[in-house]
């Protein structure tokens, strides 16, 4: 039987199987091959000590462009003892999940052995949003050379095709032979707009107890695509322009599926799991009345969640979450200032945020807080209201209802064109790249994204927007916040602040010192 071995790649979490195998799995079992999947990211921690991962995701997440002698030869020897796995197989085709920009150099590093170190003649199909990741340099390291990493993969023929977008209906094509769907190198790519056209997600061949915690398995789970939002910092719309959700009957029934394979958390994928609140409820409602059950009485699920207005809710609302199984939400309050909300696209007040609070209290639900430091017509007075966020709500975080708090990195655009707003005239640098030339390759994508300056608002240079990040790391940590990724982000800002040279709007990055001691 003709095989499709389903590759993943660094750098991902490990927490529950890859979403895109247990999606695809089913697709490529229509299209008449058998599936089989293979996570490097998984085998690499399973075979390989703590101290070169370390070492390799550094090299993923591009904190240095080089491995040492010691890492490089354990990759080769694990890459191609990987490989070796994978073609024992004998697959006629091999699909490469390039999840984000932190996996494209995984992929070609996949890649680029697969083609000078195999004979492995088939074919070779990459996807995933990070196929779209500038490289920012061609092959001789010229500055100034931005290609696509699905570009490159193509030229350098390391794949014969890459998927773009809605990959369930492209993939199907591409295996029956129809090149030209959308989607498929370079087609612009077609929205799915019936997901109960889809088949349930199937984790069959990588069951959610091979992972970690294996003490509370879990899976994904899409309920929707697209957002009834459209925040100007976002580019859910770009990719799904039209929100869609599935019926609930089809979403519990593959929650029930999947807790009979074993798993009792259940991620949602989604950009919103409260987008249509009619559907929403009925979910809860559904999953109530299954949580009776002995055998389901421990599913829970997470997943991103917007605040909504109080009068769009209600207290019930929140009792039936909770029997739902609701454990944690994510949420993107972004801002406390009104101002700066309303800016963005976001209409909850803090009335709005203040009940949301109080709900997740009563009802035992933990709240993940999403926040933007430095969005272009941020004040100091707005820097201010955030800071007064962490007092007024740190009762929940001492409860732990607040879960933990996230401050990202500091405002980044490329589409500028995206904010309407009479308070911002945005203007990039176009000489701001040419200004961080040691930066390790992988990282300038993310630089780029700093270079810009608010004419209405020229006192919000980039060092001011860093300056402020680190206010309120420090605070957090005073208040006894926890907070997510501060580590890995504030090594990144470590590291793209201390390679600009000669930028005026910078002036001095002396703090950076201190950041080094106030990791989490």
């Amino acid at each position: 039987m003709n095989r499709f071995v389903f590759v993943t790649l660094p750098s991902v979490e490990l927490e529950r199987p890859p979403a895109a195998a247990g999606a695809l799995a089913p697709i490529i079992k229509k299209a008449g091959l058998e599936p089989v999947i293979k996570d490097f990211t998984l085998y690499l921690f399973q075979n390989v000590s703590n101290h070169i991962i370390q070492k390799l995701e550094k090299y993923w997440r591009g904190k240095v462009d080089k491995l040492d002698h010691e890492a490089r030869t354990e990759l080769n020897k694990h890459l191609d003892f990987f490989i070796a796995d994978i073609l024992q197989n004998d697959p006629t085709w091999i699909g490469i999940s390039v999840f984000s920009r932190f996996s494209v150099v995984a992929a070609d590093e996949f890649l680029q052995a697969i083609k000078h170190r195999t004979k492995f003649d088939g074919k070779i199909v990459v996807g995933g949003q990070g196929i779209s990741s500038e490289l920012n340099r061609d092959n001789n390291n010229e500055i100034g050379v931005k290609q696509s990493f699905a570009e490159h993969a193509l030229q350098q023929e390391l794949c014969h095709y890459f998927i773009q977008g809605d990959s369930e209906e492209s993939l199907y094509a591409l295996l029956t032979g129809d090149i030209t769907h959308p989607g498929i190198n370079g087609v612009a790519p077609k929205q799915i707009l019936n997901l109960d056209d889809l088949p349930m997600n199937d984790y069959s061949k990588i069951p959610p107890t091979d992972y970690y915690p294996s003490h509370m398995p879990g899976v994904y789970i899409t309920a929707s695509r697209g957002c009834v939002r459209k925040c100007s910092f976002c580019n859910v719309p770009d990719l799904w322009p039209k929100f869609r959700m599935r019926s609930p009957e089809s979403i519990v029934a593959e929650i029930k599926h999947n807790a009979d394979q074993g798993a009792k958390v259940f991620q949602f994928t989604d950009s919103l799991i409260n987008g249509d609140l009619k559907k929403w409820r009925k979910i809860n409602h559904q999953l109530a009345e299954l949580r009776k059950q002995e055998q389901y009485k421990d599913i829970r699920y997470l997943g991103q969640f917007i605040c909504r207005p109080k009068k769009q809710q209600t207290e019930e609302d929140w009792y039936w979450y909770a029997k739902g199984g609701a454990d944690i939400v994510i949420v993107g309050f972004e801002s406390y200032s009104p101002k700066v909300r309303k800016s963005m696209g976001k209409y909850h007040d803090n009335e709005d945020v203040d009940f949301h609070f109080e709900q997740c209290a009563k009802y035992g639900i933990k709240t993940i807080c999403l926040m933007f430091v430095g969005y272009p017509n941020e004040t100091q007075k707005d820097h201010e209201m955030n800071l007064e966020f962490l007092y007024r709500y740190k009762k929940y975080a001492d409860a732990g209802t607040i879960h933990m708090v996230r401050w990202g990195y500091t405002g980044m655009f490329f589409k500028s064109q995206k904010i309407n707003d009479d308070e911002i005239d945005i203007v990039l640098d176009p000489y701001f790249e040419e200004k961080f030339s040691s930066l390790p390759l992988s990282l300038r994508d993310v630089a780029l994204g700093f270079s810009w300056v608010n004419q209405k608002n020229p006192t919000l240079t980039l060092n001011e927007r860093m300056r402020r990040r680190l206010e309120l790391h420090k605070l957090s940590v005073d208040l006894g916040w926890p907070q997510t990724r501060s580590e890995e982000e504030l090594t990144l800002l470590i590291a793209i602040m201390k390679h600009l040279t000669n930028v005026n709007a910078v002036g001095d990055l002396s703090y950076l010192d201190e950041l080094k001691d106030l990791h989490d």
